[in-house]
């Protein structure tokens, strides 16, 4: 029986997220990530049962950090009773801060979770995010508004508006290495779509 070498499964990985990030879960290759660790592809199968295995293995750690701060961030959501309208910029700014932490240690396996994971077990990871979205959104009007229910176009409101804030975040990952960029980047367009939902909000609230 022959010894894995840890040199040569750490090649593996970093070849791997290079192809990853280029070409995204789905459109990758297992032959190119081989010959991008100097290896066979038969070879590579030794260290790794599949692409989905090999995936797990990079983005596992991730992932679980990514999990951690979302339920942080729901936890707080739901512990709030009172928001003012002017406020509504610190809430949603948890998200701002939940990425740019998360881009501290794993600026690569945060962009490839959220941009570049169709097809693999973490697919859903930009989901949950307009999810916490969505759930931030909602508390925000409904407590402004002093109400438990919200009608139809309310809802259809934030639906859109937590999908387009994400989306732009991930454009902006997808576009942008530099950590201080990526930051200032996403502070600008959360400042943007925050005061726009705090004018909406007190424009309703003035009618009631």
């Amino acid at each position: 029986m022959q010894i894995l070498k840890e040199e040569i499964r750490n090649n593996i990985l970093s070849s791997a997220l290079s192809e990853f990030e280029q070409y995204g879960y789905a459109q990758s290759s297992m032959r190119r990530i081989a010959t991008a660790a100097g290896i066979t592809t038969g070879n590579i199968y030794r260290y790794f049962k599949n692409k989905d295995d090999l995936f797990q293995a990079l983005m596992g750690s991730a992932h679980e950090q990514f999990i951690s701060y979302t339920i942080a961030i729901k936890e707080e959501i739901e512990k709030t009773f009172t928001i003012h309208s002017d406020e509504v910029f610190e809430y949603i700014k948890m998200v701002d801060e939940t990425i740019v932490e998360l881009l501290k240690d794993s600026s690569t396996e945060i962009k490839i979770l959220l941009t570049l994971s169709e097809g693999s077990a973490y697919a859903s990871a930009k989901q949950d995010l307009i999810a916490i979205v969505i759930q931030i959104l909602e508390k925000v009007f409904t407590v402004t508004r002093e109400t438990t229910d919200l009608d139809p176009k309310d809802r259809l409101s934030i639906q859109m508006l937590a999908v387009t804030i994400i989306e732009g975040v991930c454009l902006i990952l997808r576009d942008h290495r530099d950590g201080a960029t990526i930051k200032y980047l996403v502070d600008e367009l959360l400042q943007v779509f925050s005061v726009g939902i705090a004018e909406k909000i007190s424009c309703v609230t003035r009618k009631a």
